[in-house]
């Protein structure tokens, strides 16, 4: 992707991070959330992502017909997903049974995935709604059914066939969650499908991650920032919500542009000129986000390449984070930096 490519005006959506939508319900009958993914294409049918999650594959595309099933069976905005509905790829289930404290409820575990996802390069994907069972019974669900409809209109005419369909879906559980009309992109995002080693990094890292987000509320802060950037109105604001999340992640507040540069150094490049080379690079990028911020004269291309490298640092401390188990101590900084 250039730098082109990088605003994408197409409908997203991720539930929001720390309560549900108030007009989906608590919990669902059949006992699952069932959220749908688009944009990210699987290599397999159903991969398990650890805590009772998983991924599974749409098994037919959804279409505007199946969405309108779903309107009459009680989804009032399916017509909100017409525009997304050939992009949908791929559904999260969340048993709201497996939803154990300290954490995240069954629902905004999904949520949780997809944040995840982003910062492991999936940043094309996005999660616009929610049902109580499964979109597999949706997508598609027009076509299975075409036959029972003609065998009822011939037995019981058009108005019993259209108004009280044999084939219609169970009452829907669910509803929309945060929806934009806006998509900023970093520079560079996975082209290849969610696969089997991806699984096995969610499996072995998701639960720290639900523990570390539930628990620290500067990860948390940071991980929303690597997150809704990409709603930002213009690559400005977006350049500003990313660096809120960069310097919560280090924990500075005083000396900025020095400790930020010399702190994220250590954690992005090894020792040596290597690192030398990230924190000159990191410290310009704090200098093209100080004139983001303050509205001074940037170059499109240089503020756009400037939000993609800092996206790159926030996602990198995040990881790192992760799979740490742990945000970095001033001690940890100082331990890497003098030792």
């Amino acid at each position: 992707m250039g730098h082109r490519t990088t605003t994408q005006t197409i409908s997203s959506q991720e539930p929001s991070q720390q309560e549900t939508p108030t007009q989906v319900p608590a919990a669902p009958p059949s006992g699952v959330w069932n959220v749908l993914v688009c944009g990210l294409p699987l290599a397999g049918e159903r991969f398990d992502l650890g805590s009772s999650l998983s991924l599974r594959r749409l098994e037919a595309n959804l279409t505007v017909f199946d969405l309108a099933a779903a309107g009459a069976a009680g989804f009032r905005e399916w017509a909100t997903l017409e525009p997304i509905a050939a992009s949908a790829t791929a559904e999260i289930m969340s048993p709201v049974e497996a939803a154990a404290a300290p954490g995240y409820d069954a629902l905004n575990k999904c949520w949780l995935v997809s944040a995840l996802l982003i910062i492991r390069g999936f940043a094309r994907h996005f999660c616009p709604a929610c049902s109580g069972y499964s979109w597999n019974f949706i997508a598609g669900h027009q076509a299975s059914v075409a036959s029972s409809f003609h065998r009822q209109l011939a037995e019981e005419g058009l108005e019993r066939a259209v108004y009280e369909p044999r084939g219609k879906l169970p009452d829907f559980c669910g509803g929309l969650l945060d929806y934009h009309l806006r998509l900023l992109l970093p520079k560079e995002t996975k082209s290849a499908r969610f696969d089997s080693e991806e699984a096995s990094w969610f499996s072995a890292n998701y639960e720290r991650f639900n523990a570390l987000a539930a628990s620290d509320q500067r990860f948390r802060f940071a991980l929303e920032a690597a997150v809704d950037w990409r709603y930002a109105k213009d690559p400005r604001a977006a350049l500003s919500r990313v660096w809120a999340g960069v310097e919560s992640m280090l924990g500075i507040s005083s000396e900025l542009v020095y400790r930020v540069a010399l702190n994220t150094a250590t954690v992005v490049a090894p020792r040596g000129l290597e690192r030398i080379a990230a924190f000159k690079r990191i410290k310009a990028l704090y200098g093209i986000r100080s004139k983001a911020v303050h509205g001074e004269p940037i170059s499109e291309e240089k503020l756009l390449a400037g939000l993609h490298d800092s996206f790159e640092t926030l996602r990198t401390l995040l990881l790192d984070a992760v799979e740490r188990c742990a945000l970095r101590t001033e001690d940890d900084f100082l331990l890497e930096l003098l030792s």
